[in-house]
């Protein structure tokens, strides 16, 4: 009989969102080709089950007209369901500690879980102190209740050794797998978005102060590069926000461009490989997807000087702060194309496959080695090579 695991704590596949999302989607396709039964939450107006995406149970739930207080209402009915449906599921896992009250459900509920902790929520400038505080005892609570628990980095992983005193275990994301594309498509996507023969920075993210759009954009204007023909592309406009709006204020002039947010990863390709560098403003967090999308079809990368940056690119990219910024984007354009070396890095040190089966051995087992198992995949990948 199948093992039945349910995915909680994110909006749902198909992965339009963030990191969360993605993560859950690569999980959970594994996990069904290793014979699992799958269900993924998500929030939708319409409750229930909807149409299975690639064999995958899809369950919704209700959220929060408010987006502060999405997270919160989708995680009591998500716990909601799990207590009503408990005895047909044999693990949960969840995504974000904001989930506090789905997590102490679950545990209510008595169904063996998983939590992966998301990184310093706390630390996040767009938070007010109750909402930080709010973030900061949920960590705390989690800790104290939940057995089994997942840090995405080593640096996420260490904070919790040292603030709470737990141990978490280490699984990062996977690299995504980037296909070479047609040049007939590189010409198309480069022409509809008018970059074609352009000398251009991209920065793809949401329009969050942690993720410095505003002053990524204020460096670049600083250092003067747009009358040198460069331009700056900023992608991921969604909602109309006074911080969206500020953002989009800046469209148009000085070479910056603001364009709305695209989850087409075939079109984000052709313009993240077209640039002569890519921004990662990410400043709270730990493993971020986006950094690694940018290692696997980039030339260049600037960083925000941080631990979690330092971990991932190791000795490449360029770690930037706001203080030297206009200084860094002249410094970075001399910089020679890294691209090869971080897809080496890249390919080596973060694999779905691996990632995967570790959350698979923490369902039958208190602990799980990620590292082993990209070794164990690294030697497979070498020895494969050499006999040919």
């Amino acid at each position: 009989m199948k093992a039945t695991v349910a995915f909680c704590g994110t909006r749902g596949i198909p992965a339009a969102y963030g990191g969360f999302e993605t993560a859950v989607d690569e999980i959970s396709l594994r996990l069904v080709q290793e014979g699992f039964d799958c269900h993924v939450f998500g929030r939708s107006e319409n409750e229930g089950e909807s149409d299975p995406i690639n064999d995958r149970k899809i369950v919704n739930v209700k959220g929060s007209a408010s987006r502060k207080l999405d997270t919160f209402v989708s995680s009591i009915n998500t716990g909601k369901y799990l207590f009503k449906h408990r005895k047909e599921y044999d693990f949960v896992f969840w995504f974000n500690n904001a989930n506090l009250p789905g997590i102490l459900i679950t545990r209510l509920a008595g169904i063996p879980m998983a939590v992966n902790t998301d990184g310093l929520e706390w630390r996040r400038m767009k938070w007010s102190w109750p909402f930080k505080l709010y973030y900061f005892f949920s960590s705390l609570l989690i800790c104290l209740f939940c057995k089994k628990l997942i840090s995405d980095s080593v640096a996420i992983q260490n904070y919790y050794k040292s603030i709470f005193f737990r141990k978490t275990q280490f699984i990062p994301y996977g690299a995504p797998i980037i296909s070479p594309m047609k040049d007939e498509k590189i010409i198309d996507v480069l022409k509809k978005y008018d970059l074609s023969g352009q000398k251009y920075f991209i920065q793809i993210t949401r329009f969050e102060l942690d993720n410095l759009p505003l002053k990524i954009i204020e460096g670049f204007i600083k250092s003067k590069l747009y009358e040198e023909g460069y331009q700056f592309i900023l992608v991921g406009y969604r909602d109309s926000t006074p911080y969206s709006e500020l953002l989009k204020s800046h469209d148009g002039k000085n070479g910056v461009r603001i364009l709305p947010a695209n989850y087409n990863q075939d079109v984000l390709a052709v313009l993240r490989s077209n640039a002569e560098c890519y921004l990662h403003g990410n400043s709270v967090g730990g493993t971020n997807p986006a950094l690694l999308e940018a290692m696997g079809s980039c030339k260049r990368v600037m960083a925000i000087d941080g631990p979690f940056s330092k971990e991932v690119l190791g000795e490449y990219g360029q770690l930037f702060t706001l203080e030297r910024l206009a200084e860094q984007f002249r410094q970075v354009i001399t910089m020679e194309d890294q691209g090869l070396g971080m897809k080496e890095r890249l390919y080596s040190n973060y694999q779905w496959d691996a990632v995967a089966r570790s959350y698979s051995e923490l369902m039958t087992s208190n602990s799980a080695s990620y590292l082993n198992q990209v070794e164990r995949n690294t030697e497979i990948e070498f020895s494969s090579n050499s006999i040919g």
